[in-house]
């Protein structure tokens, strides 16, 4: 079989889900001479044009994590399910799936008090949301060898999905007591499932709470750290971490951040990274943060090599440091670049141990 063919097999198997054809394609590009770069590349890459099955199905991103784990020896397998609709969904939102484009809720679910007040938690097992449960127990079983963790929205996100942004906001200024009862409901649930993910066998939870950016650091304590905080003291332990995104400009935040007692923090390209780890603990990892739109997706390998080298340089007094895009990693960022800024990390590592 000829590279383009095997290449050919192992897309059909990656778009078909079918776990053992996977396996044996990839079996045979390997015989072929073609490497994990080039499966991801011009196989997976190809295979996710049909990104609704993405949404629809977890176990399509087991393939996914397997390739990218061979792949990429450092890399931490992580499975961030589509939190923007999953648990909405969960809590009986509409969603819209338009050809390629991610999916959206078609309206907010609650838009006044009484329906908040009406508004009742989902079962953890309700909706779609336990496909990735499944794809957690898989992931664990075929890649021992690093953590695998679920994702999650943050509590404030989450609410806001449930009201719609710009009302979430404007009620934490003229009617907080709705907010934080629908902050509680949300609350709920998102323990529950962090609690379902550390039975499926995940070592801890991403919880993306991004919305949180953009209320001012009074507002985030009140409205995002204090929930975030209730998570935490809900299911973290010593095999079991949360890590807190945010990708807003968040450096007068840090502080509430690290009150929470999440283990770990990830930080977007919004902030300055010498800004933000002189304000946590050196036993807390620190996450981030190189711009996933116009580093990996518009920019070039040579300039990502060179801002990651940058970045690392900068981070040379924090041995907590951990070195991560700044937020996901768009399905069309260039592979080239991925490789570059591995590249970055090992030789920077090589030539830091070599000094």
């Amino acid at each position: 079989m000829t590279k383009e063919q095997a290449l050919e097999n192992l897309k059909i198997s990656l778009i078909e889900v079918d776990k053992d054809r996977v396996a044996t394609a990839a079996d045979i590009a390997g015989k072929a001479g073609v490497s994990a770069e080039e499966a991801i590349e011009k196989s997976l890459s190809k295979a996710m044009e049909t990104v609704q099955s993405l949404f629809v199905g977890g176990s399509l991103f087991v393939p996914d994590l397997l390739l990218a784990a061979e792949a990429f020896e450092k890399a931490v397998a992580i499975l961030n399910e589509n939190n923007a609709f999953r648990a909405a969904e969960a809590f009986g939102a509409s969603v819209t799936f338009k050809g390629n484009e991610a999916p959206s809720i078609r309206e907010p679910l609650v838009d006044s008090a009484e329906e908040v007040r009406a508004l009742k938690v989902p079962d953890v097992h309700s909706g779609r949301v336990d496909v990735f449960l499944d794809a957690v127990k898989e992931a664990g079983k075929l890649i021992p060898d690093r953590p695998v963790l679920g994702g999650q929205l943050g509590p404030f996100s989450l609410a806001a999905n449930l009201m719609e942004v710009q009302k979430a906001l404007k009620a934490t200024r003229k009617d907080p007591d709705t907010i934080h009862l629908l902050l509680d409901k949300a609350t709920e649930f998102l323990i529950a499932r962090a609690k379902a993910y550390k039975e499926a066998g995940a070592n801890g939870i991403f919880l993306a709470e991004p919305t949180a950016g953009l209320l001012s650091p009074k507002q985030h304590r009140e409205f995002s750290a204090v929930y975030v905080k209730k998570i935490v003291d809900a299911v973290q332990d010593s095999g079991f971490y949360i890590i807190l995104h945010n990708c807003g400009y968040v450096t007068k935040m840090v502080p509430d951040m690290v009150a929470t007692g999440c283990k770990g923090f990830h930080f977007g390209n919004a902030v300055d990274m010498t800004e933000i780890l002189p304000q946590i603990p050196p036993n807390v990892l620190v996450y981030g943060n190189i711009d996933p739109s116009s580093d990996f997706t518009n920019g070039t390998a040579e300039g990502i090599y060179k801002k990651t080298t940058e970045l690392l340089r900068s981070m040379e007094a924090y041995p907590h440091f951990v070195l991560s895009s700044g937020c996901d990693i768009p399905p069309l960022a260039r592979m080239k670049n991925i490789e570059a800024f591995f590249k970055a990390h090992q030789d920077y590592t090589r030539a830091f141990q070599n000094a």
